[in-house]
């Protein structure tokens, strides 16, 4: 799988904007999916197909492949699941590049959050 990290549209927030995720741990046959408890991020930039997240906390990005990411851009709460991709570690932390599983509507509503986001944004430098 190649993951383009220099996708044609990307924002990067001014200051990250605030998130909570859940861990998916494999399941095995019809056994139902497990998840872990919740953990704090920040998102620093998205796309409609990827996001960079921080953490304090480190992942097993090896053993545990899938998370459940939610989030508000502007006024409607969303809820996606991902693939991390990669990670690095920083001074009080890790980054991680998570590659977003949705489908045409969802990557419209992000579309959509963000550009309600940078209106509101603009009008306050005014």
């Amino acid at each position: 799988m190649k993951y383009n990290r220099n996708e044609y549209f990307r924002y990067t927030f001014e200051e990250p904007c605030d998130a909570t995720f859940r861990l998916i741990k494999q399941s095995v046959g019809n056994a139902e999916v497990e998840l872990s408890k919740k953990g704090v991020c920040k998102i620093i930039d998205i796309s409609p197909h990827g996001l960079k997240m921080f953490s304090e906390l480190f992942i097993s990005i090896d053993q545990l492949h899938h998370v459940e990411l939610n989030f508000t851009l502007d006024t409607n709460p969303i809820s996606m699941v991902g693939e991390f991709v990669w990670s690095h570690r920083k001074a009080f932390g890790h980054e991680y590049g998570v590659k977003l599983v949705g489908d045409s509507e969802s990557e419209r509503m992000i579309i959509g959050e963000l550009k309600n986001r940078r209106r509101k944004e603009l009008e306050l430098k005014r």
